[in-house]
This record gives C-alpha cells, structure tokens and sequence, in this order.
C-alpha cells in the first residue's frame, strides 16, 4: 500500500497491533512490514509511479474494538461507531491517508 507519510502510517497501523519491521529490496524504498500468521501487510513511500492507495479499503480482526475506538485513534477519524448487527462487533476507522479500515472484534 502506498502511503504519503510513512512514519504517520506505520504509527496508525501499530495502533491497531500490526508489529511492524522496517525493510528495503535492493535498490527500492524504504519501507515497513508487518508479518502476521495469514498475511503480509506492507506500507511504501508513495512516488511519482505509484500514487497514495486511496481507493482500498482495509480489515482487519483486533483484540478489543471499543478499547481502539475509545482511545480516540490517533491520526484518524471513526466511520462507523462500534456496532453488532452484523453478529460481531466492528467498526469502520479512517487511517491519516483517507482509507477506510474496517476492524472486526476476534473471535476467542
């Protein structure tokens, strides 16, 4: 995902509990991933060749959705409050590039 402010971003994501390493291929960007146990979640500088990714949306499945939605998600906005009527508790966040991240509560 192409992002304008690398550094704001990988903060936002880190919020959600993406641990994230920073990498570099050769002679490409530096940029961060975050490796989960299904996926691989990597955020790049934007450039003149790839715009910012403002047309994805995202989710993911968190610990705690009230908890990131109370903590006023730094650099971001909150779409959709956290609601049930979908038999699980989610919301929809706005990450600091205009993204929209859906976060769905884990099921234990």
């Amino acid at each position: 995902m192409r992002v304008s402010d690398l550094e704001s971003s990988r903060a936002w994501y880190e919020h959600l509990g993406l641990e994230f390493s920073e990498e570099r291929h050769d002679d490409g960007p530096v940029h961060y991933a975050a490796a989960e146990a299904n996926f691989v979640f990597e955020p790049y500088p934007e450039s003149a060749s790839n715009p910012v990714s403002s047309a994805v949306r995202l989710g993911f499945c968190v610990q705690d959705v009230c908890a990131i939605v109370d903590a006023k998600t730094p650099l971001g906005s909150v779409a959709v409050e956290p609601d049930l009527s979908s038999g699980r508790l989610h919301a929809v966040l706005v990450d600091p590039e205009g993204i929209k991240v859906e976060i769905n509560e884990a099921k234990t």
